[in-house]
């Protein structure tokens, strides 16, 4: 179990893309944040059996960044990479019907397309290590997961993170656009 919360005063869709992720993302709990310190979620982590919880920041009214921690009993510590988000399309955004997505997901892969340079590999790897998800090709057989979690470069940004549902392959969102990842912490 991994715990997701907001910054501070999130505005709607900061609230709507952790709520996204939450049921995008097996093993994710969201956890209302309201006046709990960085520590006070860390102590909150560990009170529900978990070692790791992630933050969706807020800026300019808008989500702007994604932080990873890691905790255990005496400290706990931001994890690289730190995501710098750009852009968002919300679940909500897609039109799909409501019947093809049946609530939370609970058995999801992580693909990686496009152009696969080194940075890409790196953030990739590290994204399936912190939410435990398995690396497959889409086209490899892929029987018994509901989805998988794109990860492809993009025209106007470093790279797309977007979730398709198994069989159709439709875009079910949300699709993340990331400026930059920061690694030195």
């Amino acid at each position: 179990m991994i715990l997701a919360t907001t910054s501070h005063r999130p505005t709607r869709r900061v609230r709507s893309l952790c709520n996204d992720l939450v049921l995008s993302i097996p093993g994710l709990v969201r956890v209302n944040r309201g006046k709990m310190s960085l520590l006070e979620v860390a102590e909150r982590t560990l009170q529900l059996g978990s070692n790791k919880f992630i933050v969706v920041d807020r800026w300019k009214g808008g989500p702007g960044r994604i932080r990873f921690f890691s905790t255990s009993n005496e400290v706990f510590r931001e994890v690289p990479p730190r995501i710098y988000v750009s852009g968002v399309k919300l679940r909500r955004e897609f039109n799909i019907p409501h019947e093809w997505i049946k609530g939370k997901i609970n058995f999801l892969f992580l693909n990686v397309s496009g152009n696969v340079n080194p940075e890409i590999e790196k953030f990739s790897s590290s994204i399936s290590e912190f939410f435990r998800l398995p690396v497959f090709e889409k086209s490899a057989e892929v029987m018994g997961y509901e989805a998988y979690m794109n990860i492809s470069t993009g025209e106007d940004c470093w790279v797309y993170m977007s979730f398709f549902l198994l069989p159709r392959r439709v875009e079910i969102g949300p699709c993340i656009k990331i400026s930059h990842v920061v690694w030195d912490i």
